[in-house]
């Protein structure tokens, strides 16, 4: 794992490639699926949390379009607290055993973990994937009750126009 070390100046060093890097070349590093530890020359205070959301604002200002607004208003009404719940909710079960074997009716991690997610953007205020299929299903629902007035109308009209017969008594 590439060790950053910033600088008082705020320059940034990577102590693995023996050079000075930007935030670009961090947000590279982690697009390529490495983790970077950043660290305050001076005090060693680990300041990659800080580091990461830098890099998210200079995305943002370059109008990446990364983050929602709705997303992250909703970020700021309910605070930090929501992803640290999220984050120890995640990281849990992917620490699970091997060797530990998962009963039937048991999710597995991956499953645990969509569904926090899906909880996560609930909390969130945003539409979930099982908001946007319970949608669809009462769309579905509607469009076929529609259908049914619509056919139960026609077949009114129709009798409607059709002439009354006579019994023959004329």
């Amino acid at each position: 794992m590439p060790v950053i070390k910033r600088y008082p100046n705020r320059k940034l060093y990577d102590t693995e490639a023996k050079r000075y890097v930007t935030l670009e070349h961090i947000a590279a590093l982690i697009q390529a699926n490495q983790d970077v530890l950043v660290i305050d020359h001076e005090t060693g205070e680990d300041l990659t949390t800080l580091t990461l959301s830098q890099i998210i604002f200079e995305q943002e200002k370059k109008g990446s379009g990364l983050l929602s607004r709705s997303l992250l208003t909703n970020l700021i009404r309910t605070g930090g607290d929501t992803w640290e719940q999220v984050r120890r909710a995640l990281i849990a079960p992917l620490h699970i055993d091997a060797k530990d074997a998962q009963t039937p009716t048991e999710p597995s991690p991956l499953q645990r973990i969509d569904e926090l997610f899906q909880d996560m953007l609930a909390t969130l205020n945003l539409p979930t994937a099982r908001d946007l299929r319970k949608l669809q299903t009462q769309l579905d629902e509607l469009n076929a009750k529609i259908s049914a007035m619509l056919e139960s109308q026609q077949a009114d009209e129709t009798l409607e126009k059709t002439p009354a017969k006579s019994d023959g008594a004329e």
